[in-house]
């Protein structure tokens, strides 16, 4: 994301999920305030203010339509406890997303903005089609509990997801060398997650004829959300830029979060970013996902007219 935009119960977790999460969600809030407290204390107005016709954004021009249209790669990777039903069965596979998950099939990703004066708008969309499998795997448990001794399986996971984040902007500083916008909308996440197993060994509580089957999930929540997004421009003709953003909601889901901070160089048509992006849902218990997060770096290109 450039500055130009934009249940399920676990039953087996890999070390301790929740404060992992925790940690990496407090952490990438710090690393966003810790940046834009110094933007906001030194940016200010160099004498003329910005020179029509230059290569920065022309904050200063109040009626004017601003757009922007965004494209990027987010090299992510994806996290989360996801829960299978077994027909013919009262419980669950319960599987880590990040055992199984490392092929990306499909990524597509963008953003567009709009402004005039103060008041803009933006829509991000992130959509992606992620699986991976393993071959004589222990990283599954059966209704909550650990598989018993000698057990072993051949999972495949299949991952689809859409994530549109939409929302109002109000410019509240507008200056060559920093600004930001305050935002408050709303994040739409939708998920089909897909499970192949063929289990070796005692099944605990399933019966037999689920040592081979497929499982299908899907659901989609809906998060309000408010938050900040603002672009720091420093050196000599402040053509170096740091983005930053950050946002948290709730709504269908407990909470949702995302941040992204980096840095970028700006052309006269627009600018190139490279950031980390994170972006953490945690969702109502009881049902086939609880939680999921997806992080990492992200390389785009942002084109303005």
């Amino acid at each position: 994301m450039t500055d130009s935009d934009s249940t399920m119960v676990p039953r087996r977790r890999i070390g301790v999920p929740g404060v992992r999460r925790r940690s990496r969600c407090c952490g990438a809030l710090a690393l966003v305030l810790a940046t834009l407290a110094p933007a906001l204390a030194a940016a200010q107005t160099p004498p003329g203010g910005a020179q029509p016709g230059s290569w920065q954004v022309a904050a200063a021009v109040p009626d004017t339509w601003q757009f922007a249209a965004s494209l990027y790669g987010w090299y992510a990777s994806i996290g989360g406890t996801l829960n299978f039903p077994v027909v013919g069965a009262s419980t669950d596979i319960n599987i880590d997303a990040n055992t199984l998950v490392h092929n990306l099939n499909m990524l597509a990703m963008g953003a567009f903005d709009v402004h005039r004066g103060p008041w803009g708008g933006f829509v991000d969309v992130v959509y992606m089609n992620v699986g991976g499998g393993k071959s004589n795997t222990r990283d599954f448990a059966i209704g909550g509990a650990g598989i018993p001794a000698g057990t072993t399986a051949d999972l495949h996971l299949g991952m689809k997801s859409w994530i549109w984040t939409i929302a109002g902007e109000y410019r509240a500083v507008s200056d060559p060398a920093l600004m930001l916008d305050l935002l408050a909308g709303a994040r739409y996440l939708d998920l089909t997650n897909s499970l192949n197993w063929s289990i070796s060994g005692a099944l605990g509580p399933l019966p037999p004829a689920s040592a081979t089957g497929a499982s299908e999930v899907n659901g989609n929540v809906w998060d309000g959300i408010v938050g900040v997004k603002a672009r720091y421009a420093f050196g000599a003709d402040r053509r170096w830029i740091v983005p930053a953003y950050l946002d948290g909601g709730t709504g269908n889901s407990h909470y949702t979060i995302q941040a992204a901070l980096g840095v970028g160089y700006a052309f006269r048509w627009g600018e190139v970013t490279a950031m980390w992006r994170y972006l953490d849902y945690k969702l109502q218990s009881g049902g086939h996902l609880e939680n999921l997060d997806v992080n990492g770096p992200l390389i785009g290109a942002s084109f303005r007219w």
